[in-house]
C-alpha cells in the first residue's frame, strides 16, 4: 500500500503566520502605493485645471475667472469648462465628499480658486498681482465644504487681523492656527496647489503659511500682495 503524505497541523500554522506577516508588511505598502497614485492624479488635474485658466486669461485680455460669490452663476467651475476636457478633473479621486452622491447638494469642485483672484477683491487681472508664480491661486479643498469655488484667505488669521468674524470663524482653525478650508493632511501630509501662473505641486500647509504673516500680509503664499 502506498503511504499519502500531508500536511501536518504545525506545517499549516507556520504557513499562515507567514502569510499573516506579509500581509501586515505588503498592506500598508499597497496603501501608499494607491494614495501616492490618486496623489498623483489629483496633481493632474490641477495642471490642467491650471491650463484651462491659462487659456482662459489669453481669450480674456487677462482677466481672470470669477466664482460663484455673489452669482452663483458665474463660478468659474462653468466659464473654464470650454478649456478642460473633461468635467471628472473637477473631483480629486481621494475627495469622498458625500456631496458627489446622487441626490445630495452638489459639490462644484474639489478644488477652491482664491477668493482674493475672483474679480471683486481688486486682483481680477494678472496684471494686478505681483508675483505670479509664488501666489497660490487653486486648492485642494476640504470634504463635506458647502457647495462653493473658493476660499477665503483675507479671513484667515489671529483675531486683531480679521475682516469678519463671522466668516473668521467659518474658515480659522485659531488652535491649531490653520485653514478650515483645505484637505490640509489628504495625500502624505499635505496637498495640491495651483499658482496664478499656472504651476502646480504638492505642498504642506506649513510651508505655504507664514507664522506669524508679515504684517499687512495675513496669508503667506495666499495673498496677491506680496
Amino acid at each position: 500500500m502506498t503511504r499519502r503524505h500531508g500536511f501536518t497541523l504545525i506545517e499549516l500554522l507556520v504557513v499562515i503566520a507567514i502569510i499573516s506577516i506579509l500581509a501586515v508588511i505588503l498592506f500598508p505598502v499597497f496603501a501608499q502605493a494607491r494614495d501616492k497614485a490618486r496623489s498623483t492624479s489629483c496633481l493632474s488635474n490641477c495642471r490642467q485645471i491650471g491650463m484651462a485658466f491659462v487659456q482662459y486669461t489669453l481669450d480674456y485680455d487677462e482677466n481672470l475667472p470669477l466664482t460663484s460669490f455673489p452669482l452663483p452663476g458665474n463660478s468659474w467651475t462653468t466659464t473654464v469648462q470650454p478649456y478642460i476636457k473633461s468635467s471628472a478633473i473637477l473631483r480629486c479621486p481621494s475627495d469622498a465628499s458625500p456631496q458627489w452622491n446622487p441626490g445630495s447638494t452638489p459639490r462644484l469642485s474639489s478644488y477652491f480658486l482664491n477668493a482674493w483672484m475672483s474679480g471683486v477683491a481688486g486682483f481680477g487681472n494678472l496684471a494686478s498681482i505681483q508675483r505670479p508664480a509664488s501666489v497660490i491661486y487653486l486648492a485642494e479643498s476640504a470634504e463635506n465644504t458647502t457647495p462653493r469655488d473658493h476660499f477665503h484667505p483675507f479671513h484667515w488669521g489671529t483675531p486683531a487681523e480679521r475682516t469678519n468674524g463671522f466668516m473668521q470663524n467659518l474658515t480659522w482653525d485659531p488652535v491649531n492656527n490653520r485653514t478650515r478650508e483645505f484637505a490640509l493632511f489628504r495625500h502624505q501630509g499635505g496637498f495640491n496647489v495651483t499658482y496664478a501662473d499656472g504651476h502646480s505641486k504638492w505642498v504642506q500647509w506649513s510651508n505655504t503659511w507664514n507664522n506669524p504673516p508679515r504684517p499687512q500680509v495675513w496669508s503667506g503664499a495666499y495673498d496677491p500682495r506680496q
